[in-house]
């Protein structure tokens, strides 16, 4: 459990733990996707439009609908996809 891979017995309470377990597991899935998308040159941010697009093609949308769509909400969409078109 969480207690044995971060060496924390104890915590104030089940809410405490919860946030530190989920802050845990975002950094743990970080660390194991970042050799992906580095072997193919795109950011995590570049792989998040790309999978937002695939799922609505055929249909077009714009960069203000990828932004809603998006994980990561303070994301320049506008850049990040000029980037993309040029990669």
């Amino acid at each position: 459990g969480i207690e044995q891979d971060i060496k924390q017995a104890k915590f104030r309470n089940f809410h405490q733990k919860a946030g530190i377990n989920l802050l845990y597991t975002v950094s743990w899935i970080r660390d194991r996707t970042k050799p992906i998308f580095e072997s193919e040159d795109i950011t995590p941010q570049q792989f998040n439009i790309l999978r937002i697009l695939r799922g609505s093609f055929p249909q077009p949308l714009s960069t203000l609908q990828i932004r809603e769509r998006m994980l990561d909400k303070m994301s320049d969409t506008s850049r990040i996809v000029d980037r993309l078109i040029v990669k």
